[in-house]
């Protein structure tokens, strides 16, 4: 075989191997794409479903109360509430769907979830349900609200009520009974009687009372049969594809009743840095966006944290439909009230963090600090999952004097903070590392393949070069070769000439 042919075997199959190499990387990267979606979706049988259907990942409720320690000087002369914050009391939260329905046709599937929530004291630093915390009068605050709009004849009996149970503006608690549990409140009985409330709901009142190891209504999700771009975003809630509590926003549009997003475990992948992800949250009754600020470790795992930017709930013109009134329309304040059958609930970020500095001078005892009072996603970018999160929310009660209610006539128009939560969730590391494993070894090892088939791609190439130029260099030297001889030849036929001319002269001379 030729030099030539071979030199050009060599270079041919060196650029298949690189060209090979590059296409099945991109190939492999479009196939485990598909892959991994296809083990996403939510069918029942699958891995992914037993997790959603009950995540595997601990969950914990942080609450931190703010005690008022001044309330008679509250009461009496209308002072600033002086707060303190005791806590936190943990409670190990357990999340369960169930009743789940799958329409494969329009690609969604539907549940309830139950949460039901156990006190963990050896996570409370001592302390415990039996703690007693002093806080506003909810249910004084509640019918104060009321109270206006109700019948002459209820109002009333009303008022023989406020007379006959002492009413005050706070009350003093077991923190159990203020959770879960629920207290006894002689005149919620009697209120719930002449509202015809169901009977199991009259009489006790607690800020989770009656929601341990319940649920939150119906959802419909998308399940991922249908395509991943929307996967696990939420089409309907109670039965209905958005929410009517909000105003029209300043189009006139109806985007804030709109229900977009997902629940913020998880979000369609693959997750870009510069796209903000949307999720619904009911507690405050309103889809809200969680925007890119960096990236953490997690172990072996490199996560891109989601923060609520400070403009969420600022107090601009974008939130106008949300404000209920002049008074509770504050930045990082929600006014929750329309979805709260009227009562005074203002949902907030803790301590006020992201609101004025105006209305951290109306209450003594905040302290806003980013680290403690943000909250966070931190998503592995690849999945779209949620490894670690930190939900944090405050409820407030707007805390305001009425003139129907005696004791309630000398107290200070303030926005009270009640206590604050933190739901929060950590994937395991182990768990981290096994996906980390699932994620990245079949791409090192495709890479390693094709790195190395590169690698040969270019030595094959290289060494038809050098095969080529020493083929060219020995050709240059042929053609250089019978210059020389010929040189060489010359030279000593004229040395033969020389000799024999001389002999000849010689011989002449003689």
């Amino acid at each position: 075989m030729q030099i030539q042919v071979k030199v050009g075997i060599l270079v041919v199959v060196g650029i298949l191997l690189i060209v090979g190499s590059i296409i099945f990387q991109m190939q492999f990267d479009k196939m485990f794409d598909k892959i991994l979606s296809s083990k996403l979706v939510l069918q029942p049988g699958s891995k992914t479903f037993e997790s959603f259907k009950s995540p595997p990942v601990p969950i914990f409720m942080q609450f931190y109360f703010f005690n008022v320690t001044n309330k008679d000087d509250v009461v009496d002369n209308g002072a600033k509430p002086a707060l303190q914050q005791v806590g936190p009391y943990t409670y190990a939260e357990r999340q369960l769907k169930y009743d789940l329905s799958f329409d494969d046709e329009a690609g969604t599937v539907t549940y309830l979830q139950n949460k039901s929530f156990v006190f963990r004291p050896e996570l409370s630093g001592g302390l415990t349900e039996n703690d007693r915390i002093t806080t506003i009068n909810a249910v004084m605050m509640s019918v104060g609200v009321k109270f206006a709009t109700l019948p002459d004849a209820v109002k009333a009996i009303v008022e023989i009520l406020f007379k006959r149970f002492q009413i005050e503006p706070f009350i003093t608690k077991p923190v159990g009974e203020l959770l879960f549990h629920g207290y006894d409140e002689p005149f919620l009985a009697q209120l719930g009687k002449l509202t015809k409330k169901p009977e199991h709901l009259r009489g006790k009142f607690g800020f989770f009372y009656p929601k341990n190891n319940t649920h939150g209504g119906y959802y419909t999700i998308k399940s991922g049969v249908q395509g991943m771009e929307d996967y696990q975003d939420i089409v309907s809630w109670k039965g209905k594809p958005a929410v009517d509590f909000w105003k029209r926003d300043m189009w006139g549009g109806d985007t804030c009743n709109m229900i977009n997003g997902t629940s913020g475990n998880q979000f369609a992948r693959p997750i870009s840095k510069h796209k903000r992800l949307e999720l619904y949250t009911a507690e405050l009754c309103r889809s809200i966006f969680a925007v890119f600020q960096k990236e953490v470790i997690h172990g072996p795992m490199t996560l891109y944290r989601y923060v609520l930017p400070d403009y969420l709930l600022a107090d601009s013109p974008d939130n106008e439909c949300y404000c209920v009134d002049d008074f509770t329309c504050r930045a990082s304040m929600i006014d929750v009230s329309p979805c709260r059958e009227g009562a005074p609930v203002v949902m907030s970020t803790p301590h006020f963090y992201q609101g004025s500095s105006q209305d951290l001078t109306y209450v003594e005892g905040l302290n806003p600090r980013q680290e403690e009072h943000e909250t966070y996603l931190d998503i592995e970018p690849n999945t779209g999952v949620t490894f670690r999160a930190a939900k944090r929310i405050q409820l407030n009660m707007v805390l305001r004097p009425y003139s129907e209610i005696p004791s309630f006539g000398n107290v200070p128009e303030v926005i009270l903070p009640v206590l604050w939560v933190n739901e929060s969730a950590v994937v395991p590391l182990e768990r981290a590392y096994a996906l980390h494993r699932t994620l990245n070894l079949p791409f090192t090892l495709v890479k390693v393949a094709t790195g190395v088939l590169v690698v040969l791609g270019v030595v094959l190439i290289l060494a038809g070069l050098i095969k080529l130029g020493l083929l060219m260099r020995h050709k240059h030297r042929l053609k250089k070769s019978p210059t020389a001889n010929n040189r060489a030849q010359n030279d000593k036929e004229k040395e033969k000439h020389t000799v024999l001319s001389e002999k000849l002269n010689s011989a002449n001379y003689s």
